[in-house]
């Protein structure tokens, strides 16, 4: 089972460091120094937690988790009035290390250098991420349900459990991978501040594709020039900003087109398309077939 801590148990266990943990915790109030004791999943159930990692802030909320590895640097602090529920879990690195090795080459136990390389030193992307998007979040969602309904529950946490983790965490990972080797700089560091601000512009995106947005807004969001912005979101997720807000509004809109008997005058205008000419020459140059065809 999970060890479950609070304010009273927290502070007087010394964890161990590169070995496979988990555990509970309802807090108030906490602060430690080092919170990454080996590859760490840091999960929060109910509340936020405040990290700095690397000297980079995140804020993990509600089904959001952060994960970093031991060589990130920095601190975790609780402060509510309402106690803080998370969930955190530390994989033992020679456990990454064997599922990164059957991932890619399954007919052998040598490991591939440079991918592990990625995970286990400090060229990992330390980032914050939402549940319901990642392989990782979806398991985690599951184990919070369990653990929610009975902290103190008898989980089998046997090597099984940590190597379906790192399956979870690899697979997420692989494109993560791949798109930091395809920025075009020297240091990690400068990769990774790249990568970063990217996901946030990609973020920026999401969260209000419907609106008018312009690549240059975007691009000042996140602190970089228009052209570097979309030269380097492009070399990334091989796809333009521009082509990016689009296929965004086409699959919300095609979502709406077959939940509500809306007229396609109206699915345009929600969907952010500035007129039902452009949006339907759009949808059918994406999906192969006109937005009228749901509503025959």
């Amino acid at each position: 089972m999970p060890d479950v801590f609070t304010e009273n148990t927290v502070s007087k266990i010394a964890l161990p460091k590169n070995s496979n943990l988990i555990n509970y915790s309802v807090l108030n109030e906490f602060y430690s120094p080092s919170p990454f004791r080996s590859f760490s999943i840091k999960y929060v159930v109910d509340g936020s937690e405040l990290y700095s990692v690397n000297g980079n802030k995140y804020i993990i909320k509600n089904q959001q988790y952060l994960l970093a590895n031991k060589f990130s640097e920095g601190f975790v602090e609780v402060d509510s009035k309402k106690s803080v529920t998370g969930i955190c879990i530390d994989v033992a690195p020679n456990i990454l290390s064997e599922v990164v090795a059957s991932y890619l080459k399954p007919d052998t136990s040598f490991v591939d250098i440079d991918l592990d390389r990625f995970f286990n030193t400090p060229s990992f992307l330390e980032n914050k991420y939402n549940a319901s998007q990642t392989h990782l979040g979806q398991f985690m969602l599951g184990l919070e349900s369990v653990l929610l309904n009975n902290p103190t529950s008898e989980l089998n946490l046997s090597n099984e459990f940590y190597y379906t983790l790192a399956e979870k965490i690899v697979a997420d990972h692989i494109p993560v991978f791949k798109q930091f080797q395809s920025i075009n700089a020297v240091k990690s560091e400068t990769k990774k501040d790249l990568l970063r601000k990217l996901y946030n512009g990609k973020d920026y995106i999401d969260s209000c594709f419907t609106s008018a947005l312009s690549i240059e807004s975007i691009a000042f969001e996140v602190g970089l020039s228009e052209y570097h912005f979309f030269r380097l979101f492009k070399s990334v997720f091989s796809v333009s900003p521009h082509q990016y807000i689009i296929q965004k509004r086409l699959c919300f809109a095609k979502s709406i087109l077959k939940k509500e008997q809306l007229d396609i005058s109206s699915v345009s205008m929600l969907s952010g398309f500035s007129d039902i000419y452009s949006f339907s020459k759009s949808f059918k140059k994406h999906f192969g077939y006109s937005p009228s065809k749901f509503l025959a």
